[in-house]
């Protein structure tokens, strides 16, 4: 018996040597309170599943804890659902739909590659043309096709919308690999029925055609 009681109160007293020293490493989540309620603190807190106002985690309940790994897959699920559809899809898809057009039809458009002959061809039965110098500004007022405005190729996505809508586009630079680059932009991210002034100014020259400055 007395053996028996030995052990009980050896167990009590190791039970609350216990309390006493994690009460002592949460005195921080408890600094309101005075150091002969701290362990009362804790009893409400972890014995009878009371949360503490201290801001911290320790003894939520699990079900709603954010360390409860299927509580974070739960919310992130609501956080992906509650992201409504925008445009933005929309555009891209849009955006691929025009690339793929732009690749398929464009050795039946001739590269959408225009020789002067021909554009001066077409421009007699159609008027309503733009010419795009894409080159820098200094170079454009050395001399440039009459009635050119000038886009510089690092503008042209900026400034697409300065060209009335409707016209058809004739683009030309120092290099046609770079009037090449203003078409694809023009075609793909404009929708605009654009095409390579072949040659450019030099070429406009050679067919014995002015320039303006």
């Amino acid at each position: 018996m007395v053996l028996k009681m030995r052990s009980i109160t050896s167990l009590l007293f190791l039970m609350g040597l216990s309390c006493l020293l994690i009460s002592a490493c949460q005195a921080d989540d408890y600094p309101d309170l005075t150091a002969e309620n701290k362990l009362s603190a804790f009893n409400e807190q972890f014995i009878n599943g009371k949360t503490a106002d201290s801001g911290s985690y320790k003894g939520e309940p699990w079900s709603t804890s954010s360390l409860n790994a299927s509580n974070v897959r739960s919310v992130a699920q609501q956080a992906v659902s509650a992201v409504p559809v925008t445009s933005a899809q929309t555009q891209s898809s849009e955006l691929m739909s025009r690339a793929d057009s732009f690749l398929k039809n464009a050795s039946s458009n001739g590269f959408y590659v225009l020789s002067v002959s021909a554009f001066r061809n077409m421009t007699v039965a159609d008027s309503n043309w733009a010419i795009v110098d894409i080159n820098p500004a200094e170079l454009y007022a050395s001399g440039h096709i009459p009635g050119a405005v000038n886009i510089p190729l690092s503008n042209i996505v900026s400034q697409m919308g300065t060209i009335a809508a409707g016209q058809k586009i004739a683009v030309y630079g120092i290099m046609d690999t770079n009037a090449a680059f203003a078409v694809e932009v023009l075609r793909i991210f404009g929708g605009r029925d654009a095409y390579v002034l072949k040659g450019g100014s030099a070429a406009w020259q050679e067919a014995g055609l002015g320039l303006e400055a």
